[in-house]
């Protein structure tokens, strides 16, 4: 029944597993242009979603060093650009953005009302302050980390999350927040909420107690290079990079595995070990430095044999700087890491993905430093960077310069034709696909039915999935739990975060016991309010409200005209179907 009404009244539009896959599903009519990285692929999945949202707003005008880069270049190339974002645009894209919910409607109508020229300002500073951001940039960080209750324990996990937290609502300064979950000693990472960062990487050979000290080392190499450095240096971590990465990567294509041992060597004296004094052994450890270095004949368990023998000597990746006689090794890489350029260039690049749909080098973990040509715009880079280092690497700082530029306030409509060319010039906003979190609490939060997540050692239940500390939170929730990772959720120990679409997806947002349960007029539901105000709400009203709620903009004529019939024709069951059309139009799924 609800799946004719897709079709004949045209609430809906183009399934959305035809579009999630970032590109790697295109409509037969779409012209064929060989895809080139993320660039590319949010290029023609905007291309063929942009159409369908909400009408753009007015000029753009440079308000910061962001847009003096990116419209410069792009008045000095003559590549046309989307006009700003019309006001439900922008309030519904910043409000996914930085807290990953949809506003209320009051709100939307409040913000769209306002005459005031500071507004959208004043809406970002109120938003970089608020418990949705802190939520949803915690739980990314504790994703970025990847804990989870199997690597640190439960209440490891717990603890770490609650550091995040903490140093996002403080807005400590980023270096030594990093520094920290470099540098720390602890009697156990259940008491010590950095020290989880470092536990995370801890590889396990026969037995549970038996911690590899050489993998391990090499692990935390890799992940700190890759998450503070924006380099991969998984391919050398097994083997030399000439004659195997010469077309993925210049740089790396002439850089050794020994040389990867001797960045992994700073943690050559660093013991990780799981306590096993404890009655009931468990997923608790103990950091100090009393080990023996870094051995270079020593065991492997996840990668092919080192074949070489003795103590390797530390020395840092970028620059081949030796840690300074009797200081200790992980103070002297905490220094070296977070004090190179390299590390605000990373950490920029890194956070304008998120906000603005593909980094300035793409990939943000694929860094090739002899590839003068990577960055689309490498003088921003350094601007960024260079105010990021400035201004105690404040990440608030950071969020608040790209979301006020008019850089991030395009509209992802562009007038004219589009082409694949003006994609690095981010001549319009790049569409994404909610994560599975974002649109669990977009679902939750539009229809006002939530559900308790308990959080397992705490004591306490949350509503949004970006309050959970990790995926393991919805296992109790067996059919939550299905629609997030048929979603894309991670389990964060061995599988990765997708945006890739699936018909799986479509037949969920369609069919599921968790979506039906949302749409219905629940006792106390906004809807059965609603539906409940007398003197009787006119079904116009109805249906305008809902999709205030739903998709944060106003009905157009033809869609308020059939919203309108289906209620009038049944007022309970037309507006529970509303609801469930709304939760499957392409829009909705979409960040735009």
């Amino acid at each position: 029944m609800r799946l004719a009404l897709i079709v004949g009244l045209g609430l809906a539009c183009t399934p959305v597993w035809a579009q999630a896959g970032g590109g790697k599903m295109l409509p037969k009519d779409h012209p064929a242009v060989e895809p080139k990285g993320k660039r590319q692929d949010a290029s023609r999945l905007t291309a063929s979603v942009a159409g369908q949202t909400a009408n753009a707003g007015g000029t753009a005008e440079r308000r910061n060093f962001i847009d003096h880069e990116i419209f410069g270049r792009m008045s000095r190339d003559r590549i046309p650009h989307a006009p700003i974002a019309g006001d439900h645009e922008y309030f519904r894209r910043i409000h996914l953005d930085l807290t990953g919910r949809l506003p209320s409607p009051e709100d939307t109508a409040e913000f769209v009302r306002s005459t005031d020229p500071q507004k959208r300002d004043k809406l970002a500073d109120r938003l970089l302050k608020s418990p949705g951001f802190l939520a949803k940039w915690t739980y990314w960080f504790c994703d970025l980390a990847q804990v989870n209750s199997n690597r640190l324990g439960t209440d490891g996990r717990n603890l770490f999350y609650q550091y995040i937290y903490d140093f996002l609502h403080m807005d400590r300064a980023y270096d030594e927040v990093v520094a920290e979950m470099l540098t720390t000693r602890a009697a156990s990472n259940y008491y010590v909420g950095p020290a989880s960062y470092l536990v995370r990487w801890v590889v396990i050979g026969d037995t549970c107690e038996d911690e590899v000290h050489e993998d391990t080392s090499d692990e935390i190499a890799i992940w700190t290079a890759k998450h503070f450095l924006g380099i991969n240096l998984q391919c050398i971590s097994c083997h030399d990079g000439k004659r195997h990465l010469e077309k993925i990567n210049t740089h790396l294509a002439g850089r050794t595995r020994a040389e990867l041992w001797k960045q992994a060597a700073f943690f050559g004296k660093t013991r990780i070990l799981r306590r096993t004094e404890i009655a009931t052994t468990r997923d608790e450890y103990s950091i100090d430095d009393k080990g023996p270095g870094y051995n270079a004949a020593g065991r492997s368990v996840v990668r092919i044999p080192r074949g070489a023998k003795g103590v390797v000597e530390p020395g840092f990746f970028l620059t081949g700087e030796k840690p300074r006689p009797g200081q200790p090794l992980r103070e002297e890489f905490a220094r070296m890491i977070t004090s190179h350029p390299q590390f605000a260039r990373a950490t920029v690049n890194m956070f304008w993905a998120e906000l603005m749909g593909v980094g300035i080098v793409d990939p943000v973990d694929e860094f090739d430093f002899d590839n003068k040509d990577q960055a689309s715009h490498p003088e921003l880079l350094d601007a960024l960077a260079k105010d990021f280092r400035d201004n105690g690497h404040s990440i608030r700082r950071l969020f608040r310069h790209i979301v006020t530029s008019s850089a991030y306030q395009l509209s992802s409509k562009f007038p004219g034709e589009w082409k694949d060319s003006y994609a690095r010039y981010y001549a319009r906003k790049f569409v994404r696909r909610l994560t599975s979190e974002e649109l669990h609490d977009s679902i939750v939060s539009a229809s006002g039915i939530y559900h308790e997540i308990p959080v397992p050692n705490r004591g306490i239940s949350v509503r949004y999935a970006s309050e959970a500390r990790s995926p393991e939170d919805f296992r109790r929730l067996r059919d939550v739990n299905f629609f997030m990772e048929s979603f894309g959720q991670p389990n964060r120990d061995y599988s990765q975060r997708s945006n890739e679409g699936a018909i799986t997806q479509a037949v969920l947002l369609m069919n599921s016991p968790f979506v039906k349960e949302k749409i219905r007029a629940a006792p106390g539901s906004p809807l059965s309010q609603l539906l409940d105000t007398k003197p009787e709400v006119p079904a116009g009203e109805i249906a305008r409200r809902l999709f205030l709620r739903f998709l944060v903009r106003e009905p157009s004529e033809a869609e308020l005209a059939m919203a309108t019939r289906l209620i009038a024709a049944g007022r309970l069951r037309g507006s529970e179907d509303v609801q469930w059309l709304l939760v499957n139009k392409l829009e909705f799924v979409f960040n735009y």
